[in-house]
């Protein structure tokens, strides 16, 4: 599947960006294409929420781990 240089990403494209960026995954292309044409807000706001839900995933996980 190509990617169109010149189109401005959609929606999910850009919280698919985000999500691979918090694995550290990424084309040089996508990443060119997200800073030139993509929406700051929506890599905030899915970046927040990403960083959340890792926070709650690791805090569930110790809370299992470790006796009450």
């Amino acid at each position: 599947m190509k990617q169109d240089d010149g189109l401005a990403p959609s929606f999910w494209q850009m919280v698919g960006s985000t999500m691979l960026s918090f694995l550290g995954v990424s084309k040089e292309s996508r990443r060119r294409r997200d800073f030139q044409y993509g929406n700051p807000k929506v890599f905030i706001v899915t970046g927040f929420i990403l960083a959340l839900l890792f926070i709650f995933a690791v805090l569930g996980v110790v809370r299992m781990v470790l006796p009450s």
